[in-house]
């Protein structure tokens, strides 16, 4: 029956895993976070800002949900030299087609002809205003009638809110535009009930906004993003094998979950890793099996893809000067999770500082300014490396690095013994016998996390059987 329907239902690689744009088919419903964005959408007048880890599923889950309310909303996209005004044009153009046809997705909304004709007379005026620069490079100018009142009166009379994603990226200069625009939009909802914006950031970025104004305290909802759970990782696995018509074993389902590392984003870059170089582009007519074999060429590709991310960002690190020390205590220590007390005795006596401002540097780490490589846990308060990936490299790196140590030393002593030797240049290849060490690293990270919790599951029996 399966089959017979596939001849008329069939799905594409990329539609079913989207390592980089919101999951539709395979999107996992997380129904605590749900209902709380709900509540917060539907309040008037409460803004909201969502913030999480790079991946994690933010914008996937706040779309997922606006279009279940069936809520009308435009976004815009902030990186590191946006400007306020760039920001209110890209608003503005996203307005273009709820004015042209009068409608939202959700449903009719009669504008007026007097705010239709503001509209109109804004959008010729900045049409007019564009102006070529010596550069060739076309400038565009925001008119006076362009203000933020008047634009929350323009998302207002369709109902629509306003998504900015990514606002951390922004200068603080930008961010307290952004702060002063949202009181705006909050005294709008008095005359239209949902207008609102909905700001998105990384972790540790979302009380950035409150602290630039004491005025939104209370006005303004923070709604974190958790990271994904292993049993929601594996519904995301599954879901779209099944709908690939694949079937994969329980093994190599907890080998994606666990490298995925908590993250949506990671765990669809592996599966469409996987099946793109197994020449499944397409969902299979026939039931076809995923092997080992298949697994190990979507981690070979995985890695390679991202070696020179990570040596960006481990160059980056030991640049600081702490740097090297920290990350060498994630690749000494035989645990995944490490405290900031094991971190700081590793620190030579004569680099140590205090310990809010190593706190502070391990934060800095666990931005976006540095991948978020680190990860803080607030339940356990203690660290770790963001993806086991990039722990697997570190490995290997600091391999390297003491190969190389031990063969400047010997270097040295020939020299001083008067024999001498061409240098050697020692280099990371990615030949079969790196990916060979690589993935046994990762196998026993699995392994020992593994065993980790088989032994917490032993004792939470006995602790159950002793009550």
């Amino acid at each position: 029956m399966n089959s017979f329907k596939r001849i008329f239902k069939s799905y594409i690689l990329e539609g079913v895993f989207t390592p980089t744009t919101e999951a539709k088919l395979t999107y996992v419903t997380r129904e605590t976070i749900e209902n709380e964005l709900e509540k917060n959408v539907k309040i008037p007048g409460q803004q909201i800002v969502i913030y999480g880890h790079s991946g994690s599923g933010k914008t996937t889950l706040l779309r997922n949900k606006l279009k279940g309310l069936k809520q009308s909303y435009i976004k815009t996209h902030c990186e590191k030299n946006t400007t306020f005004e760039s920001i209110l044009l890209q608003a503005f153009d996203s307005l273009n087609v709820f004015y042209k046809n009068q409608k939202t997705e959700s449903n009719s909304n009669q504008i007026s002809s007097e705010l239709k004709a503001t509209y109109l007379d804004i959008s010729a005026s900045i049409k007019a205003s564009n102006t070529i620069t010596t550069s060739s490079k076309l400038e565009r100018v925001v008119p006076v009638q362009l203000t933020p009142l008047r634009l929350s009166q323009f998302l207002g009379a369709i109902n629509c809110v306003w998504i900015i994603e990514d606002f951390h990226k922004v200068s603080d200069t930008e961010k307290q535009r952004i702060a002063d625009v949202i009181k705006i939009f909050i005294d709008t909802a008095n005359d239209f009930k949902k207008v609102k914006i909905i700001c998105i950031g990384a972790v540790g970025t979302a009380r950035e906004l409150l602290q630039l104004d004491d005025n939104l305290y209370n006005r303004i909802n923070e709604l974190p993003i958790p990271l994904m759970t292993d049993v929601e990782l594996e519904e995301i696995v599954k879901k779209g094998f099944n709908l690939m018509n694949l079937t994969i074993e329980q093994s190599l389902i907890d080998k994606i979950v666990y490298y995925s590392h908590n993250l949506g984003s990671v765990c669809h870059q592996i599966c469409y890793d996987l099946c793109f170089y197994n020449n499944i582009k397409k969902s299979k007519f026939f039931k076809q099996k995923i092997t080992e074999d298949d697994f190990r060429k979507a981690i070979d590709s995985f890695v390679r893809k991202n070696s020179d991310t990570y040596n960006k960002i481990y160059d980056k690190i030991v640049s600081l000067d702490l740097g090297w020390h920290i990350l060498n205590t994630f690749e000494s220590v035989e645990k995944e999770f490490v405290s900031v007390g094991e971190l700081e005795i590793r620190i030579p006596n004569h680099k140590k500082i205090e310990r809010e401002d190593f706190q502070e540097f391990l934060s800095l780490l666990s931005s976006p300014e540095f991948n978020e490589i680190i990860r803080f846990d607030r339940t356990s308060q203690k660290y770790s490396i963001s993806t086991p990936f990039f722990r697997a490299f570190l490995k290997m790196k600091m391999a390297l690095e003491h190969i190389e140590q031990k063969e400047a030393k010997k270097r040295k002593r020939n020299k001083r013994n008067k024999k001498y030797a061409l240098k050697e240049q020692s280099s990371m290849v990615m030949d079969e016998a790196f990916f060979e060490n690589y993935y046994q690293f990762l196998d026993s990270y699995l392994i020992r996390t593994t065993k980790l919790n088989e032994k917490i599951e032993e004792l939470e029996k006995l602790k159950r059987n002793e009550k």
